[in-house]
C-alpha cells in the first residue's frame, strides 16, 4: 500500500463499525454446504461523495451524481444472477425506485395514494400506478427474500473509501467470481481530518472571504486491484465534458491502475452512448477498434454501447460486463 493511501487512512475518523461483519453474513449466505459461491458476487457503488469542511459538519463540498446508473446496474445485476453489495450514498436512488415518483415524500405520496370511499377512510394504491408500485414491491421483495442485495450507505469520502476497503477485504478470497463495479463520484480533493477545524466556520471572522487549501485524494484503484483484491474483476468509470480527451484518459487509467474496463462517457451523453474500453485480446481487435475510436490508445479496444430499443442504457451495459467477467471467471481474459 502506498505512502499516500497509508496516511489517509491512518487520518480517517473510525466510520465503518458493523460493516465488516455486514459483508462477512452476506457473503456466507451466498455460498453452499460446502463453502462454494453459489453465485457471482458485485460490488456497485453509487452517487456521490461528500467533502466535510469542519468534522462537526455543516458545510461541505459535494459531488455531481443522484446514483441513477448505480442504481439501475445494480438491478441489471441482480437479474443476470449475481448477488450485489450496493454501496450508495444515503438518499440516493435506490435500486427498484427509479420509475416511481421523485419528490419530496408528501408529493410522491399524492401521485401514487388517494383516499378510500367513506366510511373505510382509508388510502390505496391509484389505477395508474398500481402496475408499476406492485413491479417494484414485488421485485425488491424478491431480492431480499433470495438474500442477494446488501444496501450499505455512506455519505462523506471517509465513510466511502473506509467502506470499500472493508467490502475488498471480504470480497478478496471469492477471487475471480468477485467484481466491483465502482460508478460512485468520488471526490477528488479533501481537506484531511488532522486539518479540519473542529465546529463550524464562522464566516464573521473570515474577513474578505475563505480560501479552503484541498489535498488531492490518494489513488485507490491500483491499490485495490494490486491489494485489496487482486483476482477481482475491477470496472471504474470515467466522466468528462471533453469528448476529445475522454478515450484517451481511459486508457491511461487501464494503463496505470491496471484495471479491466473503464466505462467512459461525456456528460452531456451519458443516457445514450456510452464507451467500454479495455484491453485488446489480440493486435487486430486494438488496431480495428483504435481506429474507429478515433483517439483510442493502442493496444485497447473500444467498445460503444448505445441505449438503442432499451428503457436505460445500463441493460446493454450491464450485460457487456457480464459476459466480459464470464470470460475472466473462465480464465479468457
Amino acid at each position: 500500500m502506498s505512502d499516500g493511501v497509508e496516511t489517509f487512512f491512518r487520518d480517517c475518523p473510525g466510520e465503518t463499525s458493523g460493516v465488516e461483519s455486514l459483508v462477512q453474513n452476506f457473503i456466507d449466505r451466498q455460498k453452499d454446504s460446502s463453502g462454494q459461491l453459489l453465485r457471482p458476487i458485485v460490488c456497485v457503488t453509487s452517487g456521490g461523495t461528500t467533502v466535510p469542511l469542519e468534522r462537526h459538519c455543516v458545510r461541505f463540498i459535494d459531488n455531481f451524481s443522484g446514483g441513477t446508473r448505480g442504481a439501475l446496474s445494480a438491478e441489471q445485476f441482480l437479474q443476470a444472477g449475481y448477488a450485489v453489495i450496493f454501496l450508495h450514498r444515503r438518499h440516493s436512488i435506490q435500486p427498484f425506485t427509479k420509475g416511481l415518483p421523485s419528490g419530496q415524500i408528501l408529493d410522491f405520496l399524492t401521485d401514487v395514494l388517494e383516499p378510500d370511499a367513506a366510511p373505510l377512510h382509508g388510502v390505496h394504491v391509484t389505477d395508474s400506478a398500481s402496475e408499476l408500485v406492485s413491479d417494484c414491491v414485488s421485485r425488491a421483495k424478491e431480492a431480499a427474500a433470495r438474500g442477494v442485495l446488501l444496501r450499505i450507505p455512506f455519505e462523506t469520502l471517509f465513510e466511502y473509501l473506509q467502506c470499500l476497503r472493508v467490502i475488498s477485504a471480504g470480497l478478496r478470497p471469492c477471487g475471480r467470481q468477485a467484481a466491483f463495479y465502482l460508478a460512485a463520484a468520488v471526490s477528488d480533493f479533501y481537506i484531511p481530518w488532522s486539518q479540519m477545524v473542529e465546529h463550524k466556520i464562522q464566516s464573521a471572522d473570515l474577513g474578505d472571504g475563505l480560501t479552503l487549501k484541498l489535498q488531492k485524494v490518494p489513488k485507490m484503484l491500483g491499490t485495490l486491484r494490486s491489494q485489496w483484491a487482486p483476482e477481482a474483476f475491477l470496472v471504474s468509470f470515467k466522466l468528462e465534458t471533453d469528448e476529445g480527451i475522454l478515450i484517451s484518459k481511459a486508457s491511461k487509467s487501464i494503463a496505470r491502475y491496471g484495471v479491466h474496463a473503464v466505462v467512459a462517457n461525456i456528460l452531456e451523453k451519458r443516457k445514450e452512448v456510452v464507451h467500454l474500453v479495455r484491453p485488446a485480446a489480440d493486435s487486430e481487435d486494438a488496431s480495428t477498434d483504435a481506429c474507429n475510436a478515433g483517439s483510442a490508445t493502442p493496444g485497447m479496444q473500444v467498445d460503444e454501447i448505445l441505449r438503442g430499443s432499451e428503457t436505460f442504457i445500463e441493460a446493454p451495459l450491464v450485460l457487456r460486463i457480464v459476459q466480459l467477467h464470464e470470460q475472466y471467471q473462465q480464465g479468457n481474459a
